[in-house]
């Protein structure tokens, strides 16, 4: 078994790249972490799908992964990194062996684990596929923040029937008016099933504004 020392992990229960960390989340600084060889068809399933790994792989990682708590040192029981040479993806099980939280490896200690993988051969792990992963999506963390919210907020606003904000909103986004509360609302859920644009992150700053207010 070969280790990566002293890296940072964020696990969620999706796939959060690196740069769309941010401060309010639960960084825990690794003090070693074991380090698996895969095939790349290994870890786009673990990535995409729901999955529970075998014996003998959850004996040999138990309680081998160490991390920094109020200068202390805990374990944590069942974690790794696994790396096809060209991804990297740290995983955690639950006490069924399934994964149930996946994180991201900044750049450069990506690039060191890979580096390191390349001291072991490659690995057969077994596992089941328990299922395709839900609510899996293309869109970044922000733009995922910005549908949530403003979906939030013009279902709420129709359902206590405020034409004010509604009227409102649908002019800034649109930039025209409309008197009919049903079209207002359709169209703008319309326009959260599409990409994420300019027009949603600056409607989605001026909702956040009018709350503060």
């Amino acid at each position: 078994m070969i280790y990566i020392y002293d890296i940072l992990l964020n696990f969620n229960n999706d796939f959060i790249e690196f740069y769309e960390w941010e401060k309010n989340d639960n960084i825990l600084h690794i003090k070693k972490i074991p380090v698996i060889k895969v095939e790349a068809r290994v870890l786009e399933e673990i990535l995409n799908k729901k999955v529970q790994i075998e014996d003998p792989i959850v004996m040999e990682i138990l309680n081998k992964t160490e991390v920094f708590d109020n200068k202390k040192v805990k374990t944590i029981k069942y974690a790794c990194i696994l790396t096809d040479t060209y991804r990297t993806v740290a995983i955690l099980l639950n006490d069924n062996y399934v994964i149930s939280k996946v994180s991201d490896l900044l750049l450069d200690e990506a690039y060191d684990t890979i580096d390191i993988s390349k001291r072991c051969n490659f690995r057969d792990i077994a596992y089941n596929i328990l299922g395709v992963k839900r609510n899996y999506t293309f869109l970044t963390r922000e733009e995922t923040k910005i549908k949530k919210y403003l979906t939030t907020e013009i279902k709420n606003a129709y359902k206590e029937q405020d034409k004010t904000k509604l009227s409102y909103l649908y002019f800034e986004f649109f930039d025209k008016n409309s008197s009919d509360i049903d079209k207002i609302f359709s169209d703008l859920m319309l326009s959260l099933s599409e990409e994420v644009n300019e027009k949603h992150r600056r409607l989605y700053e001026l909702v956040k504004l009018a709350s503060t207010k």
